[in-house]
This record gives C-alpha cells, sequence and structure tokens, in this order.
C-alpha cells in the first residue's frame, strides 16, 4: 500500500480523497436526476396524465427514500460501506430505466418510488462515509465541498432538464443516468475499501416496518387533503390518524427493541434534537415550497423551460457559496453556532420576499431573494450536519447520520405532498370559473400553449397559478420562523478532532 501519512487512523490522505471523490460522484447522480426532473415536471404531466397528479412524480420518489434511508446505516454496519452503495446505486439505475420508458402516469409514479429508495441510500450512506473518514474540526470543510457538488449538479440539472425538453424529450432526463451510474459503480468498487471496527447487529425489521407504514400514511394523507379528497373525508382523517398511531407504536417498539434503528436516547441530546427539527424544516419549505417554482416562472410568468432553470440556478451558486464560506469558518475557528442561526433568519426574510410574487412579477425581481434563499442552506445545511454528528458518540454516528438525512427527507416528502395539495387545490377553485369545456389540466402541462390564448383566459391561468404558489410561500413562513427560534437555544460544543476509524486496519476491504 501507500506509505503516505496516515489520516485519523486507518486511511492515508491519498485513500481518504479517492473515497470522499467516489461518493461525491454516487450523490451528484442522485441530485442530478431530481433537480432536472423538477424543470420537466409540466410537460411530463401533459404527455403522460395531467397536472393534478403532478405532485405525486415527486412525492413518490420523496417517498421511496424516506422509507429507506432509516435502514441504509443499519445495513451497511452488517454488509459494508460499498456493498450498500452498490445496492443503492444498481437500485437507482435500473428505475431510471424503467421511469424512461413509462407509458402511463402511474408506471413513472412506481419507478419514481422506487428511483427515491436508490437515491435514498446514495444520499445516506455520503453522509455515513463523511462521517466516518474525516473528524468534526475538519468535516466543516468536507460537508461544504460535499453541498457544492449536491449544489453543483442543482445548477446543471434544471438546465439539463430544459435542454432536454427544448431540443430532445424528457426520457432522455432518465436514460443519462445509465453512463453516470456504471461510471459511479466503478469509482466506488475501486476506492470504498476501508472496514470499521466489527460489531455483531440485528436489524430491526418491525421498526423499519412500521416507520415505513407510517410515513407513508402521513405523506398520502397530506397528499390527498385538500386535492383529491377535503380534509373532513373519511380517507384523510384516517390515514392521518394511522400516521399518528403509527408514530407511536413505532416509539414505543424503539425503546424497547434491542438495537433500533432510531434510538430514542439520542433525543436527549439537545444539539441533535434542535437541528434534526431544523433539517426537516429545511426540507419542507426548501424543496416543498421551490419544487413548484419551474411551473410558477413556465406558466404564470411565460418563461421557456430552459430559461425558468437558469433563473432557479442562482439559487444553487448562491448554495455553493454559502456553503464554501460556512466550511471554511467551521474548520478554521471550530465553532458552529452563530452560523446555524443565520441560516434560518435568512431564509425567514427571502421566503416572506417571495409571498409578494404575483403573475405582474418581473421574472428578475425573484432572483435576488432566490440568492439569498441559497445562500442561507448553504451555510445552514453543511453546518447542521457537521454539528449534529459532533454532538453523537461514535457508536451512534451511523444511526444518527441516516436520522439527519430521514428527517430531512421527511419534511422534502411532506412539503412536496402539502404544499402540492394547497396548489392544486387553490388552482382548482380560481379555474372553476372557466367555462368546463376547457381541458385546464392540459392547458398546465403545456405552458408554451397558455400563450397563444386570448389575452382574458391566459390572465386567468397565470393568476390562478401564482396565486396557488403564493399559498405555499405563506404557508412556509411560519415554519421558518419557529426553526430560527429553536435555534437560539442550540447550544455550541467543542468540534472533535478523532474520526470513527481508530484501529480500522489499513486496506482492508470492506464487504
Amino acid at each position: 500500500m501507500t506509505t503516505e501519512a496516515p489520516v485519523g487512523e486507518g486511511l492515508t490522505r491519498r485513500q481518504t480523497h479517492l473515497i470522499f471523490g467516489g461518493m461525491m460522484l454516487s450523490t451528484f447522480l442522485a441530485s442530478l436526476d431530481s433537480t432536472a426532473v423538477s424543470t420537466a415536471l409540466p410537460t411530463i404531466a401533459g404527455e403522460l396524465g395531467g397536472i393534478d397528479q403532478l405532485p405525486w412524480v415527486l412525492t413518490a420518489f420523496l417517498l421511496g427514500s424516506v422509507a429507506a434511508t432509516p435502514l441504509y446505516g443499519k445495513l451497511s454496519d452488517l454488509y459494508g460501506r460499498r456493498a450498500l452503495t452498490q445496492a443503492a446505486l444498481g437500485i437507482f439505475v435500473a428505475s431510471s430505466v424503467f421511469a424512461a420508458f413509462s407509458q402511463t402516469m402511474g408506471q413513472l409514479v412506481v419507478s419514481r418510488g422506487i428511483q427515491g429508495i436508490g437515491a435514498g441510500g446514495l444520499m445516506a450512506m455520503g453522509f455515513i462515509v463523511i462521517g466516518d473518514i474525516f473528524s468534526p474540526r475538519e468535516r466543516g470543510r468536507y460537508m461544504a465541498y460535499y453541498t457544492m457538488n449536491f449544489t453543483f449538479s442543482s445548477i446543471v440539472g434544471p438546465v439539463i432538464g430544459g435542454v432536454f425538453l427544448d431540443i430532445a424529450s424528457w426520457r432522455w432526463i432518465f436514460l443519462i443516468n445509465i453512463p453516470l451510474g456504471a461510471l459511479a459503480a466503478v469509482v466506488v468498487q475501486r476506492h470504498l475499501v476501508f472496514r470499521l471496527p466489527s460489531r455483531d447487529h440485528v436489524l430491526d425489521i418491525v421498526g423499519a416496518a412500521i416507520l415505513t407504514v407510517s410515513v407513508t400514511a402521513l405523506v398520502v394523507g397530506f397528499a390527498l387533503g385538500g386535492d383529491a379528497q377535503p380534509w373532513s373525508s373519511s380517507i384523510v382523517i384516517g390515514l392521518l390518524l394511522a400516521a399518528i398511531l403509527g408514530a407511536v407504536s413505532f416509539v414505543v417498539w424503539e425503546i424497547r427493541s434491542r438495537e433500533p434503528i432510531l434510538p430514542m436516547r439520542l433525543f436527549r441530546n439537545p444539539t441533535f434534537r434542535i437541528l434534526i427539527f431544523g433539517n426537516a424544516v429545511y426540507g419542507m419549505a426548501g424543496m416543498g415550497a421551490l419544487a413548484f417554482f419551474p411551473l410558477f416562472f413556465q406558466v404564470s410568468l411565460g418563461q421557456s423551460p430552459t430559461r425558468a432553470g437558469l433563473l432557479i440556478s442562482s439559487m444553487s451558486i448562491a448554495v455553493v457559496i454559502g456553503a464554501w464560506l460556512a466550511g471554511k469558518i467551521t474548520t478554521g475557528t471550530g465553532r458552529y453556532r452563530r452560523i446555524v442561526q443565520l441560516g434560518p433568519g435568512l431564509s425567514l426574510v427571502s421566503m416572506v420576499a417571495f409571498t409578494f410574487l404575483d403573475s405582474n412579477s418581473d421574472p428578475m425581481s425573484a432572483v435576488p431573494w432566490l440568492v439569498v434563499f441559497g445562500f442561507s442552506m448553504g451555510i445552514a445545511f453543511p453546518t447542521m450536519t457537521t454539528a449534529t454528528q459532533n454532538s453523537l458518540d461514535l457508536p451512534d454516528l451511523g444511526a444518527g447520520t441516516a436520522a439527519i438525512n430521514f428527517f430531512r427527507t421527511l419534511g422534502q416528502t411532506v412539503g412536496v405532498g402539502a404544499f402540492g395539495a394547497l396548489l392544486t387545490g387553490s388552482i382548482r377553485r380560481e379555474l372553476g370559473k372557466l367555462d368546463s369545456s376547457i381541458d385546464t389540466a392540459e392547458l398546465l402541462s403545456t405552458p408554451e400553449d397558455i400563450k397563444e390564448l386570448e389575452p382574458a383566459l391566459r390572465s386567468l391561468i397565470e393568476g390562478a397559478v401564482a396565486a396557488g404558489t403564493n399559498m405555499v410561500f405563506v404557508v412556509s413562513v411560519p415554519v421558518l420562523a419557529l426553526l430560527a427560534l429553536a435555534t437560539l437555544f442550540l447550544p455550541e460544543l467543542e468540534l472533535r478532532t478523532t474520526t470513527a476509524l481508530q484501529g480500522s486496519p489499513d486496506g482492508e476491504s470492506d464487504g
């Protein structure tokens, strides 16, 4: 093996950087797909089934991710980090092929659900491996790189999605995952070769099943409420009650479980408790609200898919800048509290500004606030992850890191489902004045056709989408305000300088 100076307790710096590069490539793949699809959603819905099913394309992906994420930490302890990363890659690429050849919205939704299982694994394994190979003190810098990688995919994703729509077909958004996935698999196979000190583990199948049922009931209930079903309907009430009952049952089971997938003792840790809430809120407000910006730009403001992607990418550039700055500060000073507090404050200000957008707004007027929101997420996301991991005992690092991703994805899933129901319900109310012979779903799914309508009808549709999007922003404001308040109580702990690889044999194969 190499004779370079070791990093931590078992890897050389070159080995560490190669492992890090492999995980960066894997998570880039998952992130690129989700952001590219967002830009194409109106066109996809128009071809396969209509605007009323549009939120399910996002919801299914996130639901698959949130259901699978808690298991990856435990399974990777049992079977190795490399084996689980490769499994996630295989699931993601295979389901991408099915998504590309979907002929109905139902087929696409199922494919996206399976794809979410793979993407959730890629994201979870990335954070877990970073927690393994870097100490919390130096992790701030690498978490920033990781966030930049994630964000770069967010920059190019909407553009790629728009370009495919303009020159080819939305199906290429999924087909591009085949060569990228093959490349990622080769890198992971060659370089993810460390092994943690062995421990006996028991897989909490019952806990995972209860959690999956509870989360599914919650997400479906929010997605149906106010849209396909009234909030007072027995179906919605039954689903939400099932979610509550499942959550209570999960907590009771996990307290008694020999080796729970989400140890309840972690919630006695104030840093973990506050920042887990922060990840859930940012998932809900960030993904849930901003997922519908492409529809707003294309329908209400008359922008092309490519231009809409470019406008949204301004936020992604700001995320990169924020992540770089936050990583530099935390690594250099060992302090994180002020950064975590600044993020939600800036997010709240920008979300309030979004509530003033309407169908008469200049598209460029949204850009400064997209930049502020992106910067706030850039400084908050990697710093919250580093601070949370630092507060955990090393044996809890895998489960705790999986919990970070779980609650973030749960927030995204609930946000997309609930906000999607708000959006479509508002659009339907606003468009109830139209002649019933007009297919409003088809119109909303083909934004380019709206430009050809007579002015009064076009204005009504543009205003309806703007009103629905505005409602999403309004609901996000108090959620972000709660997070800004919670971070005032965040303690600041000294960042550790040790890694999780103590005693790990250098170069021993994983899996």
